[in-house]
């Protein structure tokens, strides 16, 4: 965005700079034709006259030219900044990932749909497990590229890319759609996105090996609404997170 503001601002310079030149080169040309004036008489007037406002239409019609032509980058470069700010306005800066905003209009429209046409919908809520571990050990750095990996996989699973979206801190989810969002079926992508984000990557050259709790929420008539839901994989996932710290214990 910045570069575009840049171009703009370098456009009006080079316009002010050459309605500079042009009035210095009509100066000159003005004082020429003065002197000629005064060397031939007064029976060259009206020549001279006519060349001069030859020179003056000149350089208004190009002075005209610029400021349309300015006016028209500038409307470019306006609709460009709006684009590229509305772009990031719905994304998550680290990861590129869909934000809180868009995720929630999105659940609501893929509910709004299941209730019109009688298909099933469900909602993932992803916590990474011991993030903090990380964060606290080799440093928020490291915490940052952990996150950007672990949005790579959810990704994966998103049958549309902005389905899958970064709530906050180390929190994701994921709408599920149609006979994905079947309970056998959803748990069974829970299962599949548990194994994937636990592959263990290299960060700093130190092995990092990621987990995840996983809750999952499913449309019905007791819970129809998009609170509902996120409420439902909520309390699934926090009984998930219990469980594997109970598994790790034993």
């Amino acid at each position: 965005m910045s570069q575009l503001i840049i171009g703009s601002r370098t456009a009006v310079l080079t316009i002010v700079l050459l309605a500079f030149l042009l009035s210095l080169v009509f100066a000159a040309e003005f004082d020429l034709l003065s002197v000629f004036e005064r060397v031939s008489g007064a029976g060259k007037r009206q020549e001279i006259e006519f060349k001069e406002l030859l020179a003056i239409s000149g350089i208004f019609s190009f002075l005209l030219a610029a400021i349309a032509w300015l006016n028209g980058r500038a409307a470019v470069t306006d609709r460009r900044v709006r684009q590229v700010l509305e772009h990031t306005a719905y994304l998550d800066p680290m990861t590129g990932l869909s934000n809180r905003r868009p995720f929630n209009d999105r659940l609501v429209s893929a509910l709004a749909r299941s209730r019109r046409e009688g298909l099933p919908c469900a909602v993932l809520l992803i916590d990474l497990d011991k993030f903090k571990q990380v964060n606290d050990t080799l440093g928020h750095g490291a915490g940052d590229r952990l996150l950007i990996a672990v949005a790579d996989r959810i990704r994966a699973f998103a049958t549309v890319a902005e389905d899958a979206a970064r709530l906050g801190g180390d929190e994701f989810a994921l709408i599920l759609r149609g006979p994905s969002a079947l309970e056998d079926q959803a748990r069974a992508t829970i299962d599949q996105l548990q194994q994937s984000i636990a592959r263990p990557l290299a960060i700093d050259g130190r092995p990092v090996q990621p987990g995840a709790s996983i809750g999952v929420g499913f449309f019905s008539d007791a819970t129809s609404r998009a609170s509902d839901l996120l409420e439902a994989a909520d309390r699934d996932m926090y009984r998930d997170k219990a469980a594997r710290r109970r598994k790790a214990a034993a």
